[in-house]
């Protein structure tokens, strides 16, 4: 099964129930696969198939995906030969985990294994295993895992574990996202939690900014991810954390994913702030990032609302500048807050004191890994037709050509 919000496809509640994975391909030869991640040149694929005399059923890239596996193995290509075509046709972010119609289980990463893989066996062998997080896997009793290697094909039948290489030259560009924003605290990557990772990313702040921090009465995290990083500020800065805004555990929808109409509603209705606790405080304000930065300005318009004295906000992710094309639903420059404005204006933009951004470089020191894929960081993609994609976008956005829907679909 796959836990899904929609980076390709339409959006209305049919399409959407249509394109609910795991995803069935097939007649006499059936494939079935759950996939995470985006595919960036799914519009040259889609005709692709569609020249074979293929049909789309669904509106989501999961078709795509599964319809080439099943032409492959149509054309008699065996299941390591199927899925090295894919990793050299298709551009983007997939990890794959599949069933074949005599009962084989599969499952792989892109080369540049972007979006992340584990597996795993219970003790007594009776349980296999595959996830995006280790977590998924401890909370089924499963302690030990291991990360599917990018570029490698792996199938279990008849209880056993086959692993094959059938890509040269694949690296792990791991979506630098999952350790600020995506990925649950008490998930391992790296040999290191989530949670201690986000810690760090904290104390980076601290340190980086600490005439700032110095100056504050308080630190207060916005619930949930930036938990970990507030309680890290407040190790090396000695000021003390408090929660003073309340997450409401019933409302949950992620603010991030929904449309810009619904996304107003939901922040209002998720947080309650303690307003009589950081009446008069000056407070340093820890989120995780700052993709449209309605979160913060809303919540920061707020606090201003009831004499807050000073607001400076900490951001545990480095300035995002450009779009994500592997699965994360920031499609497009113009939506982005630092899209055209410099820190000054974003501080404006939002209505804060001062704006304080994580540097790539502690980002990275944080992390202790440099495979990473810094690609809304840097404008540079670890994938070449999200390169031609930025370009293209950019080139738009700066023209102010607005892009319906979303680039990988329309070019």
């Amino acid at each position: 099964g796959h836990v899904r919000y929609a980076t390709s496809g339409e959006l209305s509640k049919l399409k959407l129930s249509t394109d609910i994975q795991p995803l069935i391909v097939g007649e006499d030869l059936k494939v079935c696969i759950a996939y995470n991640g985006n595919i960036t040149n799914v519009k040259l694929l889609r005709e692709k198939l569609l020249s074979y005399g293929y049909s789309f059923k669904c509106t989501s890239d999961t078709e795509v995906l599964a319809l080439i596996l099943l032409h492959n193995l149509i054309e008699g290509y065996k299941i390591e030969d199927a899925v090295k075509r894919i990793m050299n046709d298709v551009d983007g972010a997939y990890s794959v985990v599949g069933l074949l119609s005599d009962g084989t289980l599969f499952f792989f990463r892109d080369p540049c294994g972007i979006r992340p893989l584990v597996y795993g066996f219970s003790k007594n062998g009776n349980m296999f295993m595959v996830a995006s997080e280790s977590s998924a896997l401890n909370s089924n009793n499963i302690r030990d895992f291991k990360v599917v290697e990018p570029g490698f094909l792996y199938t279990l039948s008849n209880n056993k574990l086959s692993i094959k290489k059938i890509f040269e030259g694949a690296r792990e560009n791991l979506c630098s996202f999952e350790f600020a924003y995506f990925a649950r605290p008490d998930s391992k990557f790296n040999g290191k939690y989530v949670c201690e990772v986000r810690q760090e990313l904290g104390r980076k702040l601290a340190i980086r900014y600490n005439d700032i921090a110095r100056r504050v009465d308080v630190i207060v995290p916005i619930p949930q991810t930036a938990v970990d990083a507030a309680y890290g500020f407040h190790e090396v800065s000695g000021k003390p954390m408090q929660q003073w805004i309340v997450r409401d555990r019933y409302v949950k929808h992620r603010a991030f994913i929904l449309s810009p109409e619904d996304r107003t509603i939901i922040l209002h209705r998720k947080y309650n702030i303690l307003f009589d606790k950081l009446r008069g405080k000056k407070i340093a304000l820890i989120d995780d990032s700052i993709v449209r930065g309605d979160t913060l300005k809303t919540v920061v318009s707020e606090l201003r609302k009831h004499d807050v004295s000073e607001i400076h906000i900490f951001v545990t992710f480095p300035k995002i500048i450009g779009p994500c094309f592997y699965g994360i639903d920031m499609a497009t420059f113009q939506e982005l807050a630092a899209f055209g404005r410099s820190d000054e204006e974003i501080c404006k933009f939002i209505g804060a004191d001062t704006i304080n951004y994580q540097t790539i470089e502690d980002f990275v020191s944080a992390i202790s890994s440099s495979n990473l894929c810094l690609g809304c960081l840097t404008l540079n993609y670890p994938t070449k037709y999200a390169m031609e994609l930025s370009r293209l976008a950019l080139e738009l956005a700066l023209k102010g050509v607005k892009i319906k829907g979303r680039i990988t679909e329309e070019v």
